[in-house]
């Protein structure tokens, strides 16, 4: 499975779970007939690259859309809306879906639009596999030394990178 679609998965899954009022939860893609409301219907709709992490990844950040719908016969429909656009909102924050392949959300949005909540945000997939560019020095093979204590005859001073964690 892809990225996008291992996301798009983990994203409905995970909204199913944590917004019990709900009545369905889906993928754009997934979306046949009418459903249950109120519904959450999530897609992407839209992708740009961003800057990589120049470990042979590339980085794309995708703007999902969610579109709540209520249904309009009850009388609180709108406040109803509004409370499922805030319960996202506040899942949205700072959210990784479990996943080693995303950043963080950021830019999570809501308006009201007709009869219906559009919540958008960007998340941050990482694409590809890490990969080492230099075969002549391994990973690992990186020292720092910290001036003074530099240059020959100091490199015993010097420190791995991970050793600074």
């Amino acid at each position: 499975m892809s990225e996008l679609s291992t996301l798009q998965a983990t994203l409905t899954a995970t909204i199913r779970e944590a917004m019990p009022g709900l009545a369905s939860v889906m993928a754009d893609s997934s979306a046949a007939g009418s459903p249950a409301l109120p519904a959450l219907r999530h897609g992407i709709v839209s992708m740009v690259a961003d800057t990589a992490p120049r470990d042979g990844r590339s980085v794309l950040a995708v703007t999902f859309e969610a579109d709540i719908t209520t249904d309009a016969a009850i009388g609180d429909a709108r406040l109803q809306g509004s409370e499922l656009a805030a319960q996202l909102l506040d899942l949205l924050r700072q959210q990784l879906w479990g996943l080693e392949f995303v950043e963080a959300t950021r830019n999570v949005q809501a308006q009201y639009q007709g009869l219906q909540w559009k919540v958008r945000w960007e998340q941050p997939v990482l694409l590809g596999e890490p990969r080492w560019e230099w075969p002549d020095q391994p990973p690992g093979s990186l020292m720092l030394g910290f001036a003074p204590d530099t240059g020959l005859g100091n490199e015993d001073k010097y420190v791995k990178p991970e050793d600074l964690a």
